[in-house]
């Protein structure tokens, strides 16, 4: 039942979306559904004759008129800041390409219109059709289309959505004047779950291909792309290692198995760890950017970096829905610990790192993250992190190859650098690690650390 529901939701997505792409079906089917609404308000109550709605007509007018100067003039000025920031010819591409944009603003004219002139004509009698047609259209408009098109703006106004709208408008354009090459030739021993479209890989629904795949599943199906992953239409999601007895099962099922991976334009929190990463990696490094010059938000940014970190340092490395799929023999790709520090801190060191409070920053907050790392592999995670950075300039008295010319600076550092070294040797002390990395790491950082003590300048 649940599987029938989501299948009847994303039909019904399907539709709306094909009725947005052309701005007559979207007047046809608003017309027949104002119509529909209207001869059944009449049907209901007919009205007393005689009765003018003159009161009603003008004030809806008023609003709706309103909406449309006060909507547009937002729409304007987010749209110059959006060109200011991708391209100029972005605003030429909204009117003329957005079908939904021109529906509502013409439809929006066209109510005040039709109320303004049953005024005009005195067509607005209680007892007759015509100003409950408007009343209702007025009302549909208000209430229906306006939230649709404030939400269709905001959606749109993203960079996802102006990229992906550009390359389908480029690839349509290609199919329409060139042949396809034909088919790819593909390798029998495995089949493949391939993508329905283009986009990024949002969601995964387990519940679904867990329906899908037998209880004693003894064919393995290995998920190629991280959740988050940019998918092309066509390409491979995943992989179906069948036995021959196995094949004609997962065959008759490969389009069902393609409708369990949700690709979106967008990518959300939804399963995506490293998507709540990379947007506060985002920030930071355009906080430090020159053109912000905002290093209080980007520190911010790593502070709330570092919780993540430590959650993820305290959690398992397979999550819990990845050890139910396994059961099934369906293997999912995740990302590792390391790739999230990675994702976390490297940027904002490579575009910070002639900032000495950015990179002061970075080496306190992983500092504070090794007492909560339970596992040696992570914690050599996060001192190859901090070896990353080539602060060994800092070990020398004068560094000539350093980027920070000012002492205070270079001191500062020298402490923060410190206390990291310290606390490494400690950690490694209470894993009492057999591991020789960890144990060369730590009579490394011994000497270190009384380099460090001399070294102040």
């Amino acid at each position: 039942m649940p599987i029938l529901f989501v299948f009847m939701w994303k039909n019904i997505l399907n539709i709306h979306e094909k009725i947005k792409q052309d701005w007559r079906l979207l007047a046809l089917v608003s017309y027949i559904l104002v119509a529909s609404l209207t001869l059944i308000l009449q049907e209901i109550q007919q009205g007393q004759k005689g009765e003018a709605l003159d009161g009603l007509l003008f004030t809806l007018a008023s609003i709706l008129a309103t909406l449309v100067v006060t909507t547009f003039s937002f729409v304007f000025v987010a749209l110059q800041l959006a060109s200011v920031q991708f391209s100029p010819r972005i605003i030429r591409s909204f009117f003329e390409y957005d079908h939904f944009s021109r529906f509502f603003l013409w439809s929006f004219l066209a109510c005040v219109a039709f109320l303004l002139l049953l005024q005009y004509f005195h067509f607005s009698d209680a007892s007759l059709i015509y100003p409950k047609f408007g009343i209702i259209g007025a009302f549909y408009l208000i209430v229906l289309v306006f939230p649709l098109f404030i939400h269709h703006i905001v959606d749109n106004i993203n960079a996802s959505s102006i990229t992906q709208n550009i390359a389908q408008r480029t690839v349509k354009e290609i199919e329409f004047l060139y042949d396809n090459v034909g088919e790819i030739p593909q390798k029998q021993e495995v089949l493949k779950i391939n993508a329905l479209k283009s986009g990024y890989l949002d969601s995964i629904n387990f519940d679904e291909l867990m329906a899908l795949v037998p209880a004693e599943n003894r064919s393995p199906i290995k998920i190629k792309p991280h959740i988050g992953s940019f998918v092309l239409e066509g390409s491979v999601l995943a992989d179906i290692c069948y036995l021959p007895e196995d094949k004609e099962f997962f065959e008759q099922r490969l389009l069902a198995f393609s409708h369990c991976f949700e690709i979106n334009k967008f990518r959300s929190y939804k399963q995506d760890i490293p998507f709540g990463i990379r947007q506060l990696v985002d920030i930071a490094i355009k906080a430090i950017s020159p053109a912000v010059n905002d290093p209080t938000t980007a520190l911010n940014c790593i502070d709330y970096l570092g919780q993540i970190i430590k959650k993820a340092a305290l959690s398992q490395n397979m999550s819990k829905q990845a050890k139910v799929m396994l059961s099934r023999s369906i293997f999912i790709r995740e990302f590792t610990f390391e790739q999230m520090v990675d994702l976390a801190f490297d940027q904002i060191y490579f575009w910070g790192k002639e900032d000495y409070i950015v990179v002061r920053h970075l080496i306190k907050t992983i500092s504070h993250l090794l007492p909560f790392v339970p596992e040696q592999e992570k914690l050599l995670v996060l001192i190859r992190q901090i070896e990353d950075f080539e602060l060994n300039y800092l070990h020398e008295g004068s560094p000539q190859n350093g980027p920070f010319i000012r002492k205070e600076h270079r001191n500062s550092l020298r402490d923060y650098l410190l206390e990291f070294y310290q606390k490494a040797i400690y950690q490694i002390d209470t894993f009492d690690s057999s591991m020789p990395e960890l144990i060369k790491t730590q009579q490394k950082y011994a000497k270190y650390v009384q380099l460090l003590r001399n070294v102040k300048e």
